[in-house]
């Protein structure tokens, strides 16, 4: 039996589970297929979870079948038998089954690898991956990719949330677009930044090389491109495509780890290295915040980065549980 002709049936058989509709045979040999394979089990106690949601009614207000039942009865003389009650109880239910059966079959497609799909999770770490025609990326923190292993001919798409880097695999048949929720950015060959977490105001672009085109979701003919050294963003919130001639140095600081700073705040530095190190760094004196600093470091270690500002603002650093905290008198003016 192929394993998509397995996955099938087994779907048939959770929805005549959750109807009630096995007979002893039929339930047995389905128990004991939930306890051979743990990841069947955890399957059906996800779409149970469907399932039992389907007894609070539109509101939230939970769905009393005796309830509508009895009103029903008094209602409609002659109303009575299991069969009436039944097709009520179901009348309400089958959109659940409909839903499931939806659910399982994109379930199975999006969790078995062997169906071709893939999705990468980055935490509290970067992750790095090749994907198949070659391309580069690098999903920062609190992101996540999803993706086709196989893209298909007319383009190479992936979908993202959070924050990545990209260095495209040329291929002028088929351009590599990014999904970013509400923006689309589509290139044939470069090296790009994409940063669209859900809870940044604009999704911006950071080109490094070749040329990057972003569009709206909803209306793809608004477009701006941009070239190595610029960039662009898009406002949610505004639904406005913006070009930015000249890029923010640190804008992909996270991946190389070079940080520029000209005259920048302590606050500005201290914000910057909590992103790119994953650290919670705590100002505790008010008036150290706004003392200027510049410096450059070059994929350095926190603890470099920490004794530099030490010498240089003549701070005292403690450590608190997982924060590093920065104390001192303050800037001379």
């Amino acid at each position: 039996m192929s394993e998509e002709k397995e996955h099938t049936d087994f779907n048939h058989l959770i929805t005549r589970y959750l109807s009630g509709e096995l007979g002893p045979k039929e339930l047995a040999g389905f128990q004991a297929e939930l306890e051979r394979d743990p990841g069947k089990q955890k399957l059906l106690d996800e779409y149970l979870k469907i399932w039992d949601s389907a007894e609070t009614a539109p509101g939230g207000e939970s769905y009393d079948l005796d309830r509508e039942w009895g009103l029903m009865r008094e209602k409609i003389p002659g109303f009575e038998g299991t069969r009436v009650r039944t097709l009520l109880y179901y009348s309400y239910r089958i959109a659940a089954v409909l839903v499931l059966g939806l659910v399982l079959t994109f379930s199975w497609f999006y969790l078995n690898p062997k169906a071709g799909l893939a999705k990468v999770v980055a935490e509290n770490e970067p992750v790095e991956l090749t994907l198949d025609d070659g391309t580069r990326v690098v999903v920062n923190r609190h992101s996540s990719l999803r993706y086709s292993k196989s893209f298909d001919q007319e383009e190479r798409k992936i979908f993202l949330s959070g924050e990545a880097w990209f260095d495209v695999s040329r291929d002028t048949a088929r351009p590599f677009v990014v999904d970013a929720g509400i923006a689309l950015v589509e290139v044939l060959g470069t090296s790009f930044n994409v940063n669209a977490y859900k809870d940044n105001p604009v999704v911006e672009i950071t080109v490094e090389s070749g040329m990057v085109g972003l569009s709206a979701k909803q209306d793809s003919k608004d477009l701006i491109v941009m070239k190595a050294g610029s960039g662009g963003t898009y406002n949610k919130a505004e639904r406005e495509l913006k070009l930015i001639p000249s890029t923010d140095p640190n804008s992909i600081s996270w991946r190389t780890r070079e940080l520029f700073f000209e005259g920048s705040t302590l606050r500005e530095v201290v914000d910057l290295v909590n992103n790119v190190y994953g650290v919670q760094i705590v100002i505790t004196n008010r008036e150290l915040a706004s003392c200027p600093i510049t410096v450059t470091f070059r994929n350095q270690t926190l603890e470099a980065i920490l004794n530099v500002l030490e010498l240089t603002l003549d701070l005292q650093i403690s450590r608190e549980g997982e924060e590093i905290r920065l104390d001192g008198q303050g800037c001379v003016e």
